[in-house]
C-alpha cells in the first residue's frame, strides 16, 4: 500500500490560494504507520491538453493492480477522473491531481498487488529513494 498526502498551510479542501505539497509513504500493510518518503520527491508538473496536472510516483512497478482505496471524505475540489487519476505509463503508475484539486488538502490510500513482492524489486527505501531522485531530474 501507499499513502499520498497532499497539504496546503492552510489544510482547504475547496481549492485555496496556496499550492497543495505531497508526501508519499510507504506501507506493507493499508493500515499501518508506514514510512515516509521527503516531501514532494517524485512529483513534477506537465501541460496535458492546455490543463497543468501534477504527477507523484507512486512506486508501485511491475503491478497487475492497483487502486484507490481511501480518499478524505466531504471533499470539495478533487473528483475522481477529473481532477485525480491514476495513470499507467509503460510498467509504472502514477496519481495525477489537476485544477482546484491541486491547492487542495486531500490524502489518498492506494493498493499495489504484484505477482512478485515488491520487496524483490527494491532491497531498501534507499533504491527507492534514488528510483524517485532520478525521475525528479528527468521531469
Amino acid at each position: 500500500y501507499r499513502e499520498l498526502k497532499c497539504s496546503t498551510p492552510t489544510n482547504t479542501i475547496r481549492g485555496g490560494p496556496h499550492r497543495a505539497e505531497c508526501q508519499l509513504i510507504l506501507k506493507e500493510e493499508e493500515l499501518e504507520t508506514g514510512r515516509p518518503v521527503p516531501k514532494g520527491l517524485g512529483c513534477w508538473k506537465e501541460d496535458h491538453e492546455g490543463e497543468e496536472r501534477e504527477y507523484c510516483d507512486i512506486v508501485c512497478p511491475n503491478s497487475h493492480t492497483v487502486f484507490i482505496s481511501y480518499i478524505d471524505q466531504g471533499h470539495r475540489a478533487c473528483f475522481n477522473y477529473i481532477t485525480y487519476q491514476i495513470e499507467k505509463r509503460a510498467e509504472e503508475r502514477y496519481l495525477w491531481r489537476s485544477g482546484k484539486c491541486l491547492n487542495s488538502t486531500v490524502n489518498y490510500r492506494i493498493g499495489c498487488k504484484f505477482d512478485d513482492p515488491f520487496d524483490t524489486q527494491y532491497k531498501s527505501d534507499n533504491e527507492i529513494l534514488a528510483r524517485l531522485r532520478a525521475r525528479a531530474r528527468r521531469a
